[in-house]
């Protein structure tokens, strides 16, 4: 008896760390409703860290993800399909929007060119040298002398 306590004793235990089992149909399944990663893991029981490790290390898990996400996908397609086919307007312009951005977008472009030498310079000589600014003078003028010239007319 004494010789079976001794071997019980001396078993070593287990190094590393404890095996986590991720089932990819839930993984996939996960991916499938588009939940972000952060939700993946909470439902899954795991932390980002082992998530990241096993999307890196097994081509199974990233497999399974990457199919979760696109079979999402494929459904939230097919649906707006449907839409459009059936001529709901907000449909057809979502679609357009994301499919067309460069003609089809709610966005207005605006190009500003700047001198900032030439501000800059003007700034110092009426801040420094007390001068006023005489490119507004001229503009006072050149308005005066077009509405002169078509009185003369």
């Amino acid at each position: 008896m004494q010789n079976t306590a001794v071997m019980e004793q001396k078993t070593p235990k287990k190094a590393g760390r404890k095996r986590i089992n991720i089932d990819y149909d839930q993984l996939e399944h996960l991916a499938s409703l588009n939940m972000g990663v952060m939700d993946i893991c909470r439902s899954l029981g795991i932390s980002w860290d082992t998530f990241d490790r096993n999307r890196k290390r097994k081509a199974d898990f990233e497999d399974a993800y990457q199919r979760g996400k696109a079979k999402g996908l494929k459904v939230a397609t097919s649906k707006l399909m449907e839409k459009i086919q059936d001529g709901e307007f907000q449909a057809i312009q979502f679609y357009l929007k994301n499919t067309d951005s460069d003609r089809w977008a709610d966005k207005q472009e605006v190009n500003h060119n700047l001198n900032l030498s030439n501000i800059l310079t003007e700034a110092n000589t009426r801040i420094i040298e007390g001068k006023k600014v005489e490119t507004l003078e001229k503009k006072d003028q050149f308005l005066l002398k077009d509405n002169d010239s078509s009185q003369d007319n």
